[in-house]
């Protein structure tokens, strides 16, 4: 190795700064010789032959990193003092002595810009009158610019006006109001760019520009997951015409919209971070929501409501909300996403249809029954001309067929115009008190000669023998009807009907079960749904529109009964009504409440479409 003064000399014409040292055990360093060049550098800071302490001599970066274990050691580091980037070797020379070279400084703005230049995003520096003084590669790939014609040069001098606008407004905000900084997502040319822009000042606190940085939001989704995926969620769900809300398992408020915040006559900053409490609202509408969320939470399953308010105006508003399980990665409930929409407009729509149906079905009503008041008439003055002229038996045969038929077609008739009816909620319901044991016994003897006709034995009991009570005769009479036409219609040969009634001091309770062919399970359900017609007609051939039970079950509904089935496929069926016992308001009990003559009348409709020759 070389004694010190040697390689001292050797390297003192060496045109690099350097320094040459001696460290001691406490941290203190003897400056052995220093060349031009590095007095240079320093500013004559540091005089040759002096001893310093390493905590109080400038430049001190460069001697923390001597390492008394390495022989050589090239770095590159901040120097304070000279505020540069140096790259520097240290060199041992001999026992606690070493050789500290500057090397070189290093071009931070080089490497910066280099940097830039290999990112994705779109990066610019501008000054204070917003003329580009340095941008990155990436801005010069939109179609109005080039690096050329930039630097130098404004928005406005660059882009369309209105592009140039959109660029320039959020800058002259920031200067203007003098914020460090600003953010926010912008569109352009087809793509959504999350932006950031921040003020440059120097050492007084001068404004000397701005420098900014826009990232394509999905391009960069990976590096900026967080926040774009947030400025992402705004923008969509506040263009959204639905109120949307997001709450988390314990209530809070953690998204909501534009339009619900306007719907409740807040904004979002009112809303989120707060409880339905917090923002006051009524305390009967939270604790229908806290019922509603957290059975929803607990089942994972959604939930349909539909909803009404009256607007300042005075016009009457119908809302739909959804509102289903937020559900992590795990598959664990984290809260609750509800969109409630305005479904005014269809709801006006669909008063207006059922306003059209309802004319429809009355004219339908009146173009139907005339007609067939006239086939009526006609049939009993045909009839009439028989008797009297003693014509056979072929002409009865005849007439009972265009009878049988019209009835087919009355009972069609009135089972739409009663489905219209109930449906609108404007059916008559006219209860009446009368011995309901009687009214149903009278029915199942009216309708026995049809049972004989098909081989059916129809069987009747009760356990009490008069029970007054109150009830619509005329649709008590149909759902008897319907029920027993039904059981006759559906039933096996040499078959058998039970009637059979359960009256207490609170509810009737009827049954009436058939042995015919049943209804499969997976029909169970369908069978009191408007035009559900659950037939096997290979076993059992059967006409009918699907309507009849339906009217049925709103009939049961009318008095505030209800009506369920079981059944079993070539078993049999069994409907089940109850009914609760009532009294009207009239103390007396009425005796003639429904005439014999339209009493049979309704049978025969009922019945029409069972074909058979008992009249």
């Amino acid at each position: 190795m070389l004694n010190t003064q040697e390689y001292l000399k050797m390297i003192s014409y060496i045109p690099i700064p350097y320094i040459c040292i001696e460290v001691d055990e406490i941290n203190k360093i003897k400056v052995l010789d220093i060349n031009k060049r590095f007095n240079e550098l320093i500013g004559d800071k540091i005089i040759k032959g002096k001893t310093y302490s390493i905590d109080n001599i400038g430049y001190k970066e460069a001697f923390l990193e001597i390492d008394r274990h390495i022989e050589n050691k090239i770095i590159k580091i901040y120097i304070k003092d000279i505020k540069s980037f140096y790259e520097i070797e240290i060199i041992k020379i001999s026992e606690n002595r070493y050789l500290i070279w500057f090397k070189r400084k290093i071009d931070i703005d080089k490497n910066i810009k280099e940097l830039m230049n290999g990112l994705g995003g779109v990066i610019w520096l501008k000054d204070r009158d917003g003329r580009y003084v340095y941008t990155n590669k990436e801005i010069t790939k939109g179609k109005y610019t080039t690096i050329k014609n930039m630097i130098g040069k404004t928005n406005e001098e660059i882009y369309p006006e209105e592009i140039a606008k959109l660029f320039s407004k959020g800058e002259k905000k920031l200067i203007k109001e003098g914020k460090e900084s600003k953010h926010g997502l912008i569109s352009y040319d087809g793509k959504f760019y999350n932006g950031f822009a921040k003020l440059i000042k120097d050492e007084n606190n001068e404004i000397l520009g701005t420098i900014g940085i826009c990232l394509d939001v999905m391009e960069n989704f990976a590096y900026n997951n967080q926040l774009s995926a947030i400025k992402m969620l705004n923008l969509i769900s506040d263009n959204i015409p639905d109120s949307i809300f997001l709450k988390d398992k314990h209530g809070v408020f953690r998204h909501c919209n534009k339009v619900f915040a306007e719907n409740r006559n807040m904004t979002k900053e009112d809303i989120i971070g707060k409880t339905e409490k917090d923002i006051n609202t009524p305390h009967d509408k939270i604790k229908k929501y806290e019922i509603e969320e957290k059975n929803i939470m607990k089942t994972k399953s959604k939930l349909i409501s539909n909803n009404s308010s009256i607007s300042d105006d005075g016009r009457v508003r119908y809302f739909e909300t959804v509102k289903v399980p937020m559900l992590d990665s795990n598959k664990v409930v984290s809260g609750v996403l509800g969109i409630s929409r305005d479904i005014s407009h269809r709801k006006e729509a669909e008063l207006e249809f059922e306003s059209l149906r309802m004319e429809f079905f009355a004219n339908l009503s009146h173009e139907f029954k005339t007609p067939l008041n006239l086939i009526f008439s006609s049939i009993q003055l045909m009839e009439a001309i028989t008797k009297r002229n003693n014509h056979d038996e072929e002409y009865k045969k005849y007439t009972n067929i265009i009878r049988q038929n019209s009835y087919r077609l009355l009972k069609m008739v009135n089972n739409l115009i009663d489905s219209t009816r109930l449906n609108a909620g404007c059916l008559e319901y006219n209860p009446q008190n009368y011995n309901i044991v009687e009214f149903i016994e009278n029915i199942c003897d009216s309708v026995q000669s049809y049972a004989k006709e098909e081989g059916i034995k129809l069987i009747f009991d009760t356990n009490v023998e008069e029970k007054i009570m109150a009830f619509d005769l005329e649709k008590m009479d149909r759902i008897i009807l319907n029920l027993l036409s039904n059981a006759i219609k559906y039933n096996t040969e040499n078959g058998i009907i039970y009637v059979k009634l359960d009256i207490d001091d609170k509810n009737l309770n009827m049954s009436i079960k058939d042995s015919g062919i049943g209804i499969p399970k997976d029909k169970l359900e369908e069978v009191f749904t408007l035009f559900k017609q659950v037939n096997n007609r290979i076993t059992k051939p059967s006409e009918g529109s699907g309507i009849g039970l339906s009217i049925v079950k709103s009939l049961v509904d009318l008095h505030g009964g209800t009506i369920k089935v079981d059944s079993e496929e070539k078993v049999g069926s069994e409907f089940k009504i109850v009914i609760p016992i009532r009294l009207c308001e009239e103390n007396y009990v009425s005796q003639n409440a429904f005439k014999y003559n339209k009493y049979v009348e309704n049978i025969d409709i009922e019945f029409s479409d069972i074909y058979t020759s008992v009249r």
